[in-house]
């Protein structure tokens, strides 16, 4: 099976992913060294971060410009950017470097915690809402919503990764994350309401069967 272009940049962003974690893991339990270290070491792990998030955009536009959209780029892209959100917002929740907001905001780190458990139940809800469309035949665009969406929580974790730099920089990350989980909300009942053709499908074919083994009856 050839690999084409857009899945291989899908493959290096997963790959990616280990220096970045493996990064902010190193800054955050790494003791004894300076200020500037410790900030150098986020900022890296940022910035690896910020480089997953414009591979997103980037797979998915060759794919579509050169149309080699692949069933394996398909698979991959979406779990790409579940794994590489999930696992940052764990790490940022576990160290909760700078999540306080200097002791103001005592509760952020729970508060992140239960909104990143219902962005994960919503994507989780959405890409089985696909998987059905799939099996009828039917291709859903992302809307406008779910795509700011993304672009919202990108930023937002990028900036959380820096909390602990100085707590503006946690505030602005906390307030654009806080954004993005609403829309992540809206955007995936929107997205339901939208193409609820899908759900209406299944109770017409539900319905056709009922009737089918009512008359084997």
């Amino acid at each position: 099976m050839k690999i084409t272009l857009a899945t291989k940049i899908t493959i290096a962003r997963i790959i990616l992913i280990v220096p970045t974690v493996a990064m902010f893991i190193v800054a955050e339990l790494l003791t004894g060294v300076s200020t500037a270290t410790h900030i150098a070491l986020l900022a890296v792990a940022a910035f690896l971060f910020a480089v997953c998030c414009a591979t997103d955009f980037i797979d998915g536009h060759i794919a579509r410009k050169t149309n080699t959209v692949s069933m394996l780029g398909k698979f991959l892209d979406p779990l790409a950017d579940k794994v590489v959100i999930v696992v940052m917002l764990f790490l940022i929740v576990l160290f909760k470097d700078g999540l306080s907001m200097g002791g103001v905001y005592p509760y952020n780190a729970l508060v992140i915690a239960i909104l990143s458990g219902i962005i994960l139940s919503r994507e989780l809800m959405i890409g089985v809402f696909r998987s059905i469309a799939a099996s009828r035949g039917l291709v859903l665009a992302a809307d406008i919503y779910g795509k700011v969406k993304t672009v919202m929580l990108d930023i937002g974790v990028t900036l959380l990764m820096l909390a602990g730099v100085h707590y503006i920089i946690g505030w602005i990350g906390t307030i654009v994350f806080y954004i993005g989980a609403i829309l992540a909300v809206y955007s995936g009942f929107n997205y339901v309401f939208k193409n609820k053709q899908v759900l209406k499908q299944d109770d017409e074919e539900n319905k056709k069967q009922d009737e089918a083994e009512q008359e084997k009856a």
